[in-house]
This record gives structure tokens, C-alpha cells and sequence, in this order.
């Protein structure tokens, strides 16, 4: 399932717990020798390592960019995981953007200067790019993007009050509120700029560099929180605090190449 209680939870899906019909999906795709798809889903549905080959296959990338048919077939996660990972490979041949990522990470003069063998690293994260796809999933349900749990009655739509909702929360909800932050952000200022610029034009004087600023910092935060290191979270935290505006730019190429092409 998709629809978490808490954002903590962003790190259970997982290649290994992938849905029935998600795993049929990669197996018929990916398999061309064989048709006994449920005895090969029983042979491989633990082994991560098979399912990271299916998944970044172009066998498979190719049904899902062929079939519209097929993006309805399979989970928000699972696609948002396939078209995820083929732009982050993709990007990490393009020595410019390489450059270009390594330039800009290091303009802010970072504690630890990024170098590339350290934003390869980062581009070929298995956890960070699952973190990433289970919460683009889960805003697939509008309600969650203004919601730090998805069972609460309140709705946030400014930042100030997650904010002041963390003042006064216990420790769990607190980092709760660090990583719906870090996730709000990074969801509008990556998915829907549009939005931002709308806001930034029409209604308050904030632009994508407030946002950018604030999901730097409660990514940061959440990071250092003890739930992350209780849900084995603050290594995938810290690198979307510190690599946050090219996380941005992945997800930019993302949706203009293969979400809402032109």
C-alpha cells in the first residue's frame, strides 16, 4: 500500500515488498523465454538485486513508455520509482549536468565539498531514490500534500504554521512536521513550480529560494532527529538536505521528459 500513517513510513516500500500485481508487471515485461510468471515470482520476489535489473531494464522502461495502458497497471510507486531511477542513470552520463550539479552544490561552500565520485553516489542511492518515489506516490493524493499525517483534521498550506505546529508537538510528531516539510517543498518546487511561481506572483512575496532554503534546513533537521535513526532514515535525510536543489533539477527533467512531455 501506498497511503502511509506517518512520513517515517516514506522507507517501507521497498523492492522486496513490492505488490503482486507490480512484480507481474516487471516479470511479463522483462522475461521473453518464459511464461510461467508466478513460479518466477516466487523465485526472485525476495532477491532485490533481480528487481533492481527488471526495473532499470530497458525491456521494461520501454512497456511503460510504449503502453499508456500501463501506467494504470501498476502502482504510483512502482512508476515513479521506474521513471526515477532511468533519469537519474540518464543524468549521471551527462558530464555537463555532472559539472554543472557539482558547481552548484559547491557554491553554497559546503562543509564537505561535493566532488563527483561524492554526487555519483548519491545519484545511485537505492534508499534515496526509494524515499523519493514513495512520496511522490503518496502526493498523488492531493489531501496528503497539506497534511503531515494523513488521518489529521488540520490542512497546512504555509510553511510558518508546520512550523509552529512543531513548537508545541511531541518528539514523534515533531519529526513528523521536519520531514513533511522537506517533502512539501521538495514536492512543489520539483513537481509543480508553477504553482510557486503563481503564489509568488499573485499572492506572497516568497519565491522558489524560500522554498529551497526550507527544505535544505528541516531535511537537515530530520536528519538528525532520533526517529531517523530509529527508522534507519538519517543517511537519506541528510543527502536530500545537503543535494536539495539537485534533487529539484532531477525531478524537473523527469516530468518534462516522460510525465508531461512537450
Amino acid at each position: 500500500m501506498i497511503n502511509k500513517i506517518n512520513n517515517q513510513d516514506l522507507s517501507k516500500d521497498s523492492l522486496r515488498k513490492l505488490s503482486d500485481k507490480d512484480m507481474l508487471f516487471l516479470i511479463e515485461s522483462f522475461v521473453t523465454k518464459r511464461d510461467d510468471y508466478a513460479n518466477i515470482a516466487n523465485l526472485v520476489k525476495w532477491d532485490e538485486d533481480i528487481i533492481s535489473q527488471m526495473i532499470d531494464s530497458d525491456r521494461v522502461f520501454g512497456k511503460i513508455m510504449e503502453d499508456s495502458e500501463a501506467f494504470i497497471e501498476i502502482t504510483p510507486y512502482l512508476l515513479f520509482l521506474l521513471l526515477l531511477r532511468r533519469t537519474l542513470k540518464e543524468q549521471q552520463e551527462d558530464s555537463e549536468f555532472v559539472e554543472r550539479s557539482m558547481d552548484l552544490l559547491n557554491s553554497s561552500e559546503p562543509l564537505i565539498p561535493w566532488n563527483k565520485k561524492r554526487l555519483l553516489d548519491l545519484m545511485n542511492d537505492a534508499q534515496v531514490a526509494n524515499y523519493i518515489a514513495n512520496m511522490l506516490a503518496q502526493f498523488t493524493k492531493s489531501s496528503c500534500l497539506f497534511k503531515v499525517n494523513e488521518g489529521d483534521k488540520e490542512s497546512y498550506h504555509y510553511i510558518v504554521d508546520m512550523i509552529e505546529d512543531s513548537l508545541r508537538s511531541d518528539n514523534v510528531r515533531k519529526f513528523n512536521i521536519y520531514c513533511h516539510i522537506g517533502d512539501y517543498t521538495l514536492f512543489l518546487i520539483g513537481m509543480i513550480p508553477e504553482y510557486i511561481d503563481y503564489r509568488f506572483e499573485h499572492r506572497r512575496a516568497v519565491d522558489k529560494d524560500y522554498y529551497i532554503g526550507f527544505g535544505k534546513a528541516y531535511y537537515g533537521l530530520a536528519s538528525e532527529h532520533s526517529n531517523a535513526r530509529k527508522n534507519m532514515l538519517s543517511d537519506t535525510l541528510a543527502q536530500l538536505s545537503e543535494a536539495f536543489e539537485i534533487v529539484v533539477q532531477i525531478l524537473h527533467i523527469m516530468n518534462k521528459k516522460y510525465l508531461f512531455q512537450k
